[in-house]
Formats: C-alpha cells, structure tokens, sequence
C-alpha cells in the first residue's frame, strides 16, 4: 500500500482540520480503494495515489495521466462515510475504464465507463437491479397508485379506534401489502432496487438492534446486513445498517425503523418512571423485550395470515440483487440478553404494540404505511 499524501493545496477549511485527523482519512480511502479492487474488480487495478482536495462543488476526480484519485476534503466533512465510498468508487469506475478497458476514444461517461460501474457496485445514471444495470421504471406506477389509495382508506380506521378495532384494520392493510409483494415478485420480471443505510456507525452494536433489523427482513421486504462503515469527524470505525428492497418497500423499512426507535425510547421513559428506577442500567434490556414482543407478536399473526394462502416466499431478483452487492458475507451470532424483570416486562409491553401511521398526500410508494399487529 503507498503511504498517503495529502493535497498540496491545504487551505481554506483544511487548515481547521488536524494533520493527524486528514492522515486517517487518507488512509480510510486507501484501505477501502484496496477492498473494493479486491472484491469487485479481482485485484485488476494498480494502487494510484490518493489525495484530499479542496473543492467546494467537486466531490472528487481521476486524474489519468498522474494517475491521481481527488477525494473532496468538505465531501468527507459534510457527507455520510457512505457517500464518501460511493465517491470513491466512482472515481475507480473511471480508473477502471481508462486502465482496465483501454477506453481512450470514447467520452468519459461511455460505455466502458458504465461496465466499469457496473463491477465496481456505483451507479451512472441508470439504477441497478437485480438482473444488470437497467433504466429506473421498470415498476408499473397505476398498481401502486391504486393500493395506495386502499391502504389509505383501511388505515384510516385505525385512528381513534379501539386497540382491538386499530388492529383489525392494520391487519388487513398488511394483508393487502403482502399480496401486492407476492404479485410483484411473481410477475414484474426488471424490478428495482436500492439500498439504503439506517442508524448512527457504531462500534458495538446492542441485542435490541439486532432484533430490530430482524424485523425489517422479516416483514417489510428487505434484505439488511451490518455493513462496515466510518465515522469521520470521530475517526471512529463501526458497522451501520443497511436494507436493500425496492424503493417503495425500503421508504417503508426505514419509516418502521425510526418509529420503533422513537417508540422504544418513549416506552422506556414511561415504565422507568413508573417503577421509580434510578438509572439506565436496565434500558437495553427492556429496549430487546420490547422489540423481541413485538417481532414474536408478528410472527404469531402472520402464521394466521399464511393459514389464508398469503405466504412470502420471498423475491429472488432482490437475493440475486443483495449478493451483487456483497459477494462475500459473514455471519456472526449476537450473545442474547440476560434475562431481568426489565426484560421480561418489555416482552409484555411489546405484544401490545400497534403500529400504524396515516399516510399522507407526499407519501411516495407505501412510505406512510409501517407494519401490521
């Protein structure tokens, strides 16, 4: 691996930035250039030098001829680490077109340079599905437009109902949005997909997290996994969370996501004042009950909802999608929680969770609509 080099240029905002600090980033980019030639291009690529510019509009640029790869110093201060990577693997499909494919007579963004983005998992201006790089659309809008309109009407009966009532209509909706999923993936033969990441980078990551991503595969259509990831101001590495799915269905993973998260806090707060505890201590715990009740609530309704000839047989275009994306994937256990009274209360608490918000006139696909209970 060549040792770093900061840009020459340093100024500006660079300046308010230690030595040390834009050493780390520049070799954050070097380790992820080395992964990403390894893992998407088979090692096809011979290492440039790395440099941090200073360009306010530019997020990053390949230089051929000095062989040079510019990562935007302001791009690493203002955007997600995940944003960062997508820039650097753009600017290896521009490496890679140039010293790979030989691209020297067509344009910069030409057919070479889109096999080139195509190995190196970023996008041109197409969106890539499970089946290849393909132009976004490959969705029929109407049938969406119509369901929405449905799962509107059902879930508008669940506001202001009973528990009872509210649960009843939020069954149906998920009735409703699972049959949708079991056509789509029987019938629409290019979907699209995306991927999108969820959550602070964390260095550890709790039980309670683990149940909830669980959640999100199991019931909203997607795939998830802990993906490795960096906090820059902090030069702190982590994982983050990630969840690949059509559009619709990842909008509708991540509005369930920041529910729960905002739930199980707000339920925290009431049962710590309630039993009168001191601290914390015990708030992962009842974060994982909560989750764990919810999730074992779910399960015992949607084994109902098979019973009627609604099963999930998942979406092969999606898997075939999530392996593009990660070739090589490892799995690891988490180690459980012990069990308290804190815990066991929480799986109480978290059978009762209902879970259904109205969806609005600027809800794209099913955004509004987070899960059934």
């Amino acid at each position: 691996m060549p040792s770093y080099a900061p840009c020459p240029e340093a100024a500006g905002g660079s300046a308010q930035i230690g030595a040390e600090l834009r050493a780390a980033w520049n070799e954050r980019l070097y380790y992820w250039w080395h992964y990403y030639n390894q893992e998407y291009a088979g090692g096809a690529l011979k290492a440039p030098t790395i440099h941090l510019g200073q360009s306010l509009s530019r997020l990053g640029h390949w230089e051929r001829h000095s062989r040079r790869l510019v990562i935007s110093v302001h791009h690493i201060e203002r955007d997600p680490w995940v944003a960062v990577l997508a820039t650097l693997r753009h600017e290896m499909a521009h490496q890679y077109a140039h010293e790979v494919l030989r691209a020297e007579a067509e344009s910069a963004h030409g057919d070479a340079f889109a096999s080139a983005c195509h190995r190196l998992r970023c996008e041109t201006g197409s969106t890539v599905t499970g089946r290849g790089c393909t132009v976004a659309g490959g969705e029929d809008a109407s049938p969406q437009e119509r369901i929405l309109e449905r799962l509107q009407k059902v879930l508008s009966l669940a506001a202001g109902t009973t528990e009872h009532e509210a649960a009843a209509a939020v069954k149906q909706a998920r009735r409703m949005l699972l049959r949708y999923n079991i056509t789509a993936a029987q019938l629409l033969r290019n979907r699209v997909y995306e991927h999108r990441h969820l959550g602070k980078v964390k260095a550890r990551r709790a039980s309670y997290e683990l149940w909830l991503a669980q959640i999100l595969r199991e019931f909203f259509f997607t795939e998830v996994i802990w993906v490795e990831s960096y906090d820059a101001p902090q030069n702190r590495v982590g994982t983050v969370l990630r969840i690949c799915g059509s559009r619709q269905n990842v909008e509708l993973a991540q509005h369930a996501y920041e529910y729960l998260t905002a739930l199980i806090e707000r339920l925290w707060s009431g049962y710590r004042r309630q039993r009168g505890l001191p601290g914390n201590r015990e708030r992962q715990r009842y974060y994982a009950g909560v989750l764990e009740g919810f999730c074992t609530r779910l399960r015992e309704q949607e084994r109902r909802i098979q019973a009627e000839g609604l099963v999930w047989l998942g979406d092969g275009q999606l898997v075939e999608y999530h392996r593009y994306l990660h070739p090589r994937v490892r799995k690891r256990r988490g180690q459980g929680v012990r069990v308290t009274t804190a815990y066991r209360d929480g799986l109480e608490d978290g059978r009762h969770v209902i879970i259904h918000h109205p969806l609005t006139a600027t809800s794209r696909g099913f955004g509004g609509y987070l899960t059934s209970a």
